[in-house]
């Protein structure tokens, strides 16, 4: 087998490895979640609001967690120090369609009371003429145990729904949103 073939059969054995690895952790039920991790989906039951699926879902945990932090170790070792604590980070974005930012912070409003009722604490609520960002804090102790941040731009065809999990630097929450390229997020 020449070079060539030999890294690309190493690839394809890590990467399926990888699959396997996530695909167990997805089979999980949700009580055997960690503390800080929440349902987006069925939090503010997003499918039956939004008329079509999510253009855009992230789901990193498990062993895609710790490759991406182990990526990301020579490029940025902080940020790698930071991930490497994360137990996950889910991202869904919704087409707004012809809602407007009133009938996000509805939306929005609702899925923060569900999550102030389950324990969390709301750290922002901004809202004006051109943004609507709500973010949510499960403590554990003194510690950040998950994180949950809605948001919406005026001009943006996308609302964005986010859960950090693990141990969080709130410090370093926008360097998590520019690793993982999530609109709205690299500002907070």
């Amino acid at each position: 087998m020449n070079r060539t073939m030999k890294r690309f059969v190493t690839a394809l054995l890590v990467f399926g490895a990888l699959v396997i690895s996530a695909g167990s952790a997805y089979a999980q039920p949700s009580q055997d979640r960690p503390d800080g991790y929440v349902n987006l989906k069925e939090l503010g039951d997003l499918d039956r609001f939004f008329p079509r699926d999510a253009l855009m879902e992230v789901n990193v945990e498990g062993a895609l967690m710790r490759m991406v932090a182990a990526a990301s170790r020579q490029e940025d070792p902080e940020l790698a120090d930071l991930l490497a604590g994360l137990d996950g980070v889910y991202v869904l974005g919704y087409d707004l369609g012809a809602y407007t930012l009133d009938d996000f912070d509805g939306l929005a409003t609702g899925m923060g009371g569900e999550l102030s009722d389950d324990g969390w604490t709301v750290v922002v609520r901004f809202r004006d003429v051109s943004e609507n960002t709500h973010m949510y804090v499960r403590l554990a102790g003194d510690a950040v145990a998950g994180m949950v941040v809605m948001s919406v731009e005026e001009g943006s065809d996308q609302a964005v729904f986010v859960n950090i999990v693990g141990d969080i630097d709130p410090e370093q929450i926008g360097r998590i949103g520019q690793k993982f390229q999530i609109g709205g997020m690299s500002d907070l």
